[in-house]
């Protein structure tokens, strides 16, 4: 046990003995001690009301994510978990900047027994989103008691509608919600390590940050949450010396804690660079961004706004409140800080500075990097923030009650300027508390307006449906997929090629990877597999006016073409010959063979040309007669349900 000394009065700093809080070393004596038999009655109601809150706001969300379906990146980590086998490098690549092993596992697995399988995606979710509202029910409960008021901040932490649209965009559900868990958990079993000294909660603690690290980038940071909260409301004396003393009561454990830290960083930092992610920031755009997200965003989603939601992008609706709703919004803070510092100025003030502390480094500052060179409306995402709901509902508990161990009159905090009476309180919580679930509920029942998952759901279901019965001549050919699926800046990654072929079962190899075919399909917008064609702007070679064959010089058809590379390139022959027929195409000096199956009536063959190169060359024997040629994009000659087209005309005629 070590000692210093405040006010010539001896105190613990290793806080093992429960005695943390400066304020706080008087014991309850037996007259002011609620008797054992009043405790667990009222603990029971607690806990039996607090679990009837937590499984309202998971019902309002399951509802939620019934609008929603898997978008944008969610295709593009399915597609790339079908595609690679389960390595160390797999796990430990980098996603548009994200380190995130954890996330990538559980995406293999999920994919490995259902893939594209919304229900159990979004199933997995809620369930960890579920455990970590548990997690933060109980932390509450082991700080402050389970006594009525801790339904407050508990209300704040699982109905902030900040925390929806994580949810229901299930690529940022699988960094954001495992974060949030591990959140709860690492603040629960060091509060609990603080407390008591058993070295069985700094292990749990560890491992928390540990698993939250194996989910998101942002628990870097959470050793030094941790040590914040440890400084701030579990070292006694004054604040200037809590930092060190601290670190002297708990080193061995603060040392596993920046070793996490370091270590993670030097693991992060190894792994090769990735165009997408980290950059430097555009000054205009960052200082747009973190205006929007702080003074705007954050505010409104925390009190329960914004009722109503826009801009709408494909995976839901942003968060650009209305002017009045930032300053009502404002307003319900400022009263909330203002009561708080009159209430338990000593702690208050602690709480909220936490709370920026914690908005600015490990929200605001990992956004910039990530996303400050983009536009100004990134601010207003509520997903950068979401997992600051949580912290805020922490910051408001210390903010306005005290722990259970400073729960007698006579330990309230004797800096306490203004006793406030206790029934109008309780009132007014009461009243706050209930109006901030109702208007949460609103904001999260209005966020399922802006869901297009009907849409996504509908068009990987036809995809499915016309994948299960590829004719055995045809071969499906990559085309882009529809830009409210992924978005082009994906590039090659939005090819159907890649993203669709997990929906093909036994035949994944033949949209993965599709070889020549004598019958060009490809899938058109609506999801159907139809007949393919040449696009409009494809190179075309025909026969001269007076022949019937395309001209060879010495068998070979050489034109000059340009092209990067790209997954949709095909090179069509339409040709005559009476057998089989080797055949070289290729691009420059790279080239590959080919069969040209004997068509002595006319046939056309499709070969994928995905290569770079300047000139297309083709090398067919002399008795082959080329009739046409073409080279680039292949296109759908249907948009639609090409079975109802088919009725038309039937109709037409």
């Amino acid at each position: 046990m070590s000692y210093a000394i405040v006010g010539n009065v001896p105190h613990s700093v290793t806080s093992a003995d429960g005695g943390v809080n400066p304020d706080s070393r008087l014991t309850t004596s037996p007259a002011t001690a609620p008797s054992e038999r009043e405790v667990p009655q009222k603990s029971h109601r607690v806990v039996l009301a607090g679990a009837a809150l937590i499984a309202l706001t998971l019902g309002l969300r399951a509802w939620v994510l019934r609008h929603a379906y898997f978008i944008e990146d969610d295709f593009l980590f399915v597609a790339d978990a079908a595609a690679s086998p389960l390595t160390f490098d797999y796990l430990t690549s980098l996603h548009k900047g994200h380190f995130m092993p954890g996330a990538k596992l559980l995406v293999a697995v999920l994919t490995a027994l259902s893939p594209y399988n919304w229900t159990l995606a979004a199933g997995t979710m809620l369930a960890l989103h579920g455990a970590a509202a548990a997690a933060t029910f109980r932390l509450l409960g082991e700080v402050w008691g389970w006594r009525w008021a801790i339904l407050a901040p508990l209300a704040v932490a699982v109905c902030a509608p900040l925390t929806v649209p994580v949810l229901a965009w299930w690529s940022a559900a699988l960094n954001a919600i495992p974060f949030q868990l591990a959140t709860a958990l690492a603040l629960l079993w060091t509060v609990r390590y603080l407390r008591h000294g058993r070295e069985r909660d700094a292990w749990l603690a560890a491992a928390a940050v540990v698993g939250g690290m194996a989910f998101s980038v942002k628990a870097l940071l959470l050793p030094l949450l941790l040590f914040a909260v440890a400084v701030a409301f579990h070292t006694p004396g004054p604040l200037t010396w809590a930092p060190s003393a601290a670190l002297r009561a708990r080193p061995r454990f603060w040392t596993g804690m920046g070793a996490l830290f370091l270590g993670y960083l030097v693991v992060y930092m190894s792994r090769p660079a990735d165009a997408e992610g980290a950059g430097v920031p555009a000054l205009k755009a960052a200082l747009g961004q973190a205006r929007r997200l702080l003074l705007e965003t954050f505010p409104v989603g925390a009190v329960g706004g914004p009722f109503s939601w826009g801009p709408v992008t494909p995976a839901g609706g942003l968060l650009q409140p209305h002017p009045a709703l930032v300053a009502a919004a404002w307003t319900v803070l400022a009263a909330m800080v203002g009561v708080s510092l009159l209430h338990r100025p000593r702690w208050a003030w602690r709480a909220w500075a936490l709370l920026v502390g914690y908005l600015v480094c490990v929200d605001l500052v990992p956004t910039l990097v990530a996303r400050g060179r983009y536009h100004e409306l990134v601010g207003y995402d509520p997903r950068y923030v979401a997992d600051a709901a949580l912290v805020f509902a922490f910051c408001v508990a210390w903010a306005f009650l005290a722990p259970r161990w400073e729960e007698s009159a006579a330990q309230r905090p004797v800096r306490q300027r203004i006793r406030l009476p206790r029934r109008l309180l309780r009132g007014t919580a009461a009243g706050a508390t209930a109006g901030f679930v109702a208007a949460a509920s609103v904001s999260t029942a209005a966020y399922a307006d802006t869901l297009s998952g009907d849409r996504v759901h509908w068009y990987l279901d036809t995809v499915r449906a016309s994948l299960a019965a590829i004719p055995e001549e045809a071969g499906v050919f990559p085309r882009p997929v529809p830009e409210d699926i992924v978005l082009p800046w994906n590039g090659h990654r939005r090819f159907s090629s890649f993203l669709l072929s997990p929906l093909a079962g036994d035949d994944a190899e033949r949209i993965a990877d599709p070889q020549p075919a004598a019958l060009p399909m490809v899938l058109n917008d609506a999801g159907f597999l139809v007949v393919a064609e040449p696009a409009p702007d494809s190179v075309f070679l025909g026969p001269p006016d007076d022949g019937e064959c395309v001209e060879t010089l010495d068998g070979q058809v050489l034109h000059q073409v340009s092209t990067f590379g790209h997954p949709g390139h095909v090179l069509g022959l339409s040709y005559v010959s009476d057998r089989d027929a080797e055949t070289t195409v290729g691009l420059d000096t790279v080239t590959q063979t080919t069969v040209l199956p004997a068509a002595p009536y006319g046939g056309s063959w499709y070969v994928p040309l995905t290569g770079k190169g300047q000139t297309l060359v083709i090398k067919v024997p002399d008795e082959v007669c080329l009739t046409w040629v073409t080279f680039g994009e292949l296109v759908p000659s249907v948009e639609g349900n090409p079975w109802e087209q088919e009725d038309l005309e039937e109709k037409t005629e």
